[in-house]
This record gives structure tokens, C-alpha cells and sequence, in this order.
């Protein structure tokens, strides 16, 4: 622990506050951090910076008058001038992340707390949000043009969520990269990068034109929304009628003009502020910073146009939807999914066919279809096995269905997915 960390516990604490103001989450963060310190009374005075530059001078100063008790920052991870001065003096640092557990060493972990943003938890309330409004036939990730690191967490995540739920999913990444479809990993070196200028809008439209309708797209951040409405615009594509566009950070700066205004994720700022004073609190007393991230997630969902309001139509195409995904494994057929929704069987049918184009029963032999790719790809199962286990009354149709979804039979099928 730092000479300065060994003060009386009555003595006033000198905090170091390096937070980027360039969007509401850092904004709602320092509000956190004050209404905590208030909360919990303590007497703590606050140097704050917004740069990393200004940090690592601010630290410096601070560090040669001795007064730098605690730190807490989201720019520890960018500059290693900063983190390096801060372990040697043993200062308790709190690093505020967004998506991931910075890589630091060993060393700095003996005086270091993580609060990050979890990730998984923000993108499945986004999904959430696009499946409570219309039966999309699609799903997307658009990455922002400069692939940074939490790009690619948060559209890792985004396909993770929707393969969970036998969902269609399509991902793009910018900046010189091609588009592509099921999440490939990109080449060695990439990661974190800046690839190009600026946004490739040629290929980001063209993309978009390729995506089934109706389809709902997650962007990366909001300037990442306001590309793909900005394309989408430009290339005759309607929102949300065509394609429902959800963004993330709240920045008011992109989502408000936006044409037409973006929803977009807000994550919870104050939440991550609160829990950065606490963790430092804790350590300035003397105890170990905890061995995993503290997590912080979403405050809210901010709908705007980009996404359109929950239609009635849309809540019962979605029930429908969630009961097919829950049961079409274990035979369900149209009239049970008929059944659980309460009304007739013409209504059903016509919503149905309204927003998802396809017949109930279609879409129950789709989500067979994709739960026997899944099994063939990896388990070792027997054809006849997995008939059974997705519903269908026998091999032979079974094998009518796949080889009608896929253009190959079953066992060509598991032997292509192997060789890949």
C-alpha cells in the first residue's frame, strides 16, 4: 500500500478521477461516483481529468507531492505510462472498462479492481427488445469501422445470443473487411485495429439489401447506427418497416438526428460509478481488490423510430414464436401452437403469414430443421435418432424435410460440417 494510503482513516483522501466525457456514459459515471461518495460520507476530494494525456500528468503530479491516495479511470488500460507509475507506487486503482478484463500484469492485479460492463446481459435485453416488436426474419451485428476490441466483444455476444435461440444471424465488419455471414473470425493481427478511413458504405448497403426482410440490426454504437440508417436511407431501405435499427451508448449527438431518431441501449453509467467507489473504498481500507470484474449492465432501452413500437400483431406472432422455439422438438404441430395462443385458428394464420411470410407449420419444421443441423454438427447421433429427437414422425421424413431446407441429405450434411 502507497505511504499516502496509510493516512489516518479521518484524514482526508485525494482521488483521482480520469473518466472520457464524450458520450452520456461518462457523464452518468462521475454523477455515480458523486452520489456515492455523498452516500457513503466520504471525505474524498476529487481531481478530474477527461484525456488519457491529461491522466498520466495529473497521476505524475500527484504521485511526486504524495497525495494520490486512489484512482479511478477508464484509461488505465490505454497507456502504460499510467499503470506502470501506479503500481510501483501500490496507489488502489479501480479501472472502469467497458466489455472486457484488460489484460494487465500480474503485479498491477495486487492493486487493482475491474468494474466492466457485461456484456452478454446488455445484448440479450437488446434482442429481447427487437423480438418483442415483429416476427423478424433476420437478425444482424454491424461492427464499427474501426474493429476495435469491444466491437467484436459485443457482436461475439450478439451471435452467441442469437444461435441460443435458433435464430438467423449475420454479422458485418467494416473497414476494408468483407462482409460475413456466421461470425468467422477475422486474421491474425486485426484485432483492436484502425483498417481504413472511414466506413465502406458501398459494401455496408449491400449488405443490407442482402439481409432477409423484415430484419433487426444491432449496431456496435451509435455512430455505427447512424452509418446504417444513413445507408439504409440513401439506398430506399424503410425503418423500420424493413430493417429495425438498435443502437448502443444513448449518445443523444447520433440518436436524435438520426433520420428517422435511433432506440439505443443505455447502459447504466451511475450503476458503474456507485460500485467503482465502492470497490476503492474498500481497498483504501486496506482489503484486496476482488479476483473477478465487478459488472455493471443496461439502465434502459430508449425506443425511437429506428425500431417502431410493439404492435399487437407483433406480441402475438412473438408468443407463437417463443412457444415453437420451446416445443416443435417434442411434436408440437400447428393447432397446439393455435391452442397456447388463445385464438382462432384463422386469426393466427393470417398474422402469421402477415409478418413472418410462412405458415405456422413451416415455421415449426424450421426450427426442426435447424435443431437437426445443430445435432449433426455435434453429436454423434444416428439419423434415426435425431428424427425422433426433433419431432419428425420418422426417418424417411426426416430426411424429405432436410434435404428440401438444406439441398443435401443428412449424412452429406455431417460429413461437410466435419471437413470444415
Amino acid at each position: 500500500m502507497s505511504s499516502s494510503s496509510q493516512r489516518s482513516a479521518t484524514s482526508g483522501r485525494h482521488i483521482l478521477v480520469a473518466l472520457w466525457m464524450g458520450c452520456e456514459f461518462g457523464r452518468d459515471a462521475l454523477a455515480g461516483i458523486r452520489k456515492e461518495i455523498s452516500a457513503r460520507s466520504l471525505d474524498w476530494r476529487l481531481r478530474f481529468v477527461n484525456t488519457s494525456g491529461a491522466c498520466v500528468g495529473a497521476a505524475d503530479w500527484m504521485l511526486r507531492r504524495k497525495i494520490l491516495d486512489g484512482v479511478i479511470s477508464c484509461f488505465n488500460d490505454q497507456n502504460a505510462a499510467i499503470s506502470s507509475a501506479l503500481r510501483r507506487a501500490g496507489v488502489p486503482t479501480v479501472n472502469l472498462s467497458r466489455d472486457r478484463f484488460v489484460a494487465v500484469p500480474a503485479a498491477a492485479r495486487r492493486h487493482t479492481a475491474f468494474v466492466e460492463l457485461d456484456t452478454a446481459a446488455v445484448v440479450r435485453d437488446a434482442v429481447r427488445h427487437f423480438r418483442e416488436r415483429t416476427g423478424f426474419r433476420s437478425f444482424g451485428f454491424v461492427e464499427c469501422e474501426s474493429g476495435a476490441g469491444w466491437s467484436q466483444i459485443r457482436g461475439d455476444a450478439c451471435m452467441a445470443e442469437l444461435r441460443s435461440l435458433g435464430l438467423r444471424c449475420e454479422r458485418f465488419r467494416q473497414g476494408g473487411a468483407p462482409a460475413t455471414r456466421g461470425g468467422s473470425p477475422r486474421g491474425r493481427g486485426q484485432r483492436g485495429g484502425r483498417r481504413n478511413s472511414g466506413p465502406d458504405y458501398a459494401a455496408l448497403a449491400r449488405w443490407l439489401r442482402a439481409l432477409e426482410k423484415p430484419a433487426a440490426v444491432l449496431a456496435a454504437n451509435d455512430s455505427t447506427g447512424a452509418d446504417v440508417l444513413a445507408v439504409c436511407g440513401e439506398s430506399g431501405i424503410a425503418v423500420p418497416r424493413d430493417v429495425a435499427v438498435l443502437g448502443m451508448d444513448d449518445d443523444p449527438a447520433y440518436c436524435l438526428l438520426s433520420v428517422p431518431n435511433m432506440s439505443s441501449v443505455r447502459f447504466d453509467g451511475r450503476d458503474a460509478g456507485r460500485k467503482c467507489v465502492a470497490a476503492l473504498a474498500s481497498m483504501i481500507a486496506g482489503a484486496p481488490p476482488p479476483a473477478s470484474p465487478i459488472f455493471y449492465g443496461a439502465h434502459s432501452i430508449r425506443q425511437r423510430a429506428s425500431t417502431g413500437a410493439v404492435s399487437t400483431s407483433g406480441a402475438l406472432v412473438q408468443k407463437a414464436l417463443d412457444f415453437i422455439n420451446a416445443y416443435a422438438c417434442s411434436g408440437a404441430t400447428t393447432a397446439d401452437v393455435v391452442r397456447h395462443l388463445g385464438v382462432s385458428r384463422s386469426l393466427a394464420t393470417m398474422r402469421f403469414r402477415q409478418l413472418r411470410g410462412e405458415s405456422i407449420l413451416e415455421a415449426i419444421t424450421a426450427r426442426r430443421v435447424v435443431e437437426a443441423r445443430h445435432l449433426l454438427r455435434e453429436s454423434g447421433k444416428t439419423v434415426e435418432d435425431i428424427a425422433e429427437v426433433c419431432g419428425f414422425s420418422g426417418p424417411g421424413p426426416f430426411r424429405r424435410v432436410f434435404f428440401a431446407a438444406t439441398g443435401k441429405t443428412p449424412g452429406a450434411y455431417r460429413m461437410d460440417s466435419r471437413r470444415r
